[in-house]
Parts: structure tokens; sequence; C-alpha cells
């Protein structure tokens, strides 16, 4: 047995976003995303500082790359709004029904 291996393995890439970034979150969970900015960045996670709407107050997400390799998270970040990137964001993919609504494909009319 080796006693070094190499496996390659995803990081963020901090050539593309770093502290300071404007980046918008939305984790499969939720709702609704959250846009804030990037207080840290590392190879393992991001950790966002956004605005909660309740007076004086901000909070955090956190989001670590094994959850975004895996598509949990759509993104949006940049660094001046001149030009904004995106990730796990699917562009004219099919969304699905929320669960317990049913899609009526009769064209609206009755007979």
């Amino acid at each position: 047995m080796a006693l070094v291996t190499e496996n390659p393995r995803a990081v963020f890439d901090l050539g593309e976003i770093e502290r300071g970034h404007l980046l918008w979150g939305k984790h499969r969970t939720w709702n609704e995303g959250k846009a804030g900015f990037v207080t840290s960045a590392t190879e393992d996670q991001l950790i966002v500082q956004y605005y909660p709407g309740i007076g004086n107050v901000t909070n955090h997400f956190i989001i670590p790359i094994a959850e975004a390799v895996d598509g949990q998270w759509e993104i949006r970040w940049s660094a001046d709004m001149t030009e904004v990137k995106e990730y796990g964001i699917e562009v004219g993919g099919d969304q699905q029904e929320p669960e317990g609504v049913e899609n009526d494909d009769t064209g609206g009319t009755d007979s």
C-alpha cells in the first residue's frame, strides 16, 4: 500500500469568488433565495452574510462544497454587478409541480 495517495476532489475556485463578492444563494429546501455578500471563501465552503429583514440584524448561511457539487444550491455571484455568474442553475429546465397540485392539461375549456 502507498503511504500517500492523490485523489482529485471538488473545491471552490478562489480565483472566481472571494471575500466581498455579492452572492445570491438558494438551497433546494428554501422557498426563496437570499442575497448577501461573501464574508469567507475557502476551497471547502463559502460563508455569506445577509440581511434577514429584522431591524439592525444580520445573519449568515454556509455553502459547503459537497452540497454545491451535489446540486443542492443555486448560486449567482458577482464582483461588481457588471457580470453575474451562475452555478447550479438550469436554464430552460423543466420545473416540477409542487406536491399536492395536479396539472390539468385540458386547455382550460369546459365541455
